[in-house]
């Protein structure tokens, strides 16, 4: 999932439990379970929008995973923006902290894809395979729609909770 779908989840739980350490918790598990659901993000490493052809060597690979990430945090820095200036229960411990959870296990799998750290190796593995749980997946454009319907479930929920 994109990172802004699982801050706009974590939003939700943290809007919900009182406790920021639990609120932390359960958000990073959730991240976990939100990230088998098939979203067509195995595509993305393959091309940028459809516009590549041909097969990508690993730095292409790594360079289009990182444009993709790149508009994904842009657009996280909006949403963020977003409901701390409209929300004020968004400043609120639990909710900051539920989003920490929910976004750093995308966090920690970019350090390791930076660092290849021995340490962070089997936290990546973990990631990688639980996206592959459920074999197929979406194409790209219909996971890309997927996921916006989703967040913007998720901001009507805010606003509903």
């Amino acid at each position: 999932m994109f990172i802004t779908v699982h801050a706009a989840a974590s939003a939700v739980i943290g809007k919900e439990i009182a406790n920021p350490f639990i609120a932390f918790i359960i958000s990073f598990i959730l991240h976990f379970i939100f990230d088998i659901i098939p979203h067509g993000d195995r595509d993305y490493c393959k091309r940028f929008f459809g516009l590549q052809f041909k097969r990508l060597n690993e730095e292409e690979k790594f360079k289009s995973m990182a444009l993709y990430s790149l508009i994904d945090t842009v657009v996280l820095v909006f949403f963020l923006l977003f409901l701390f200036k409209n929300f004020t229960w968004a400043k609120d411990d639990s909710v900051i902290w539920a989003i920490i959870g929910g976004i750093i296990p995308d966090f920690i799998v970019a350090l390791y894809m930076l660092t290849k750290s021995r340490w962070l190796k089997g936290f990546f593995i973990f990631h990688h395979e639980n996206h592959s749980l459920i074999k197929r997946d979406f194409p790209l454009y219909a996971g890309m729609i997927f996921q916006i319907v989703i967040l913007f479930g998720l901001i009507s929920l805010l606003y509903l909770l």
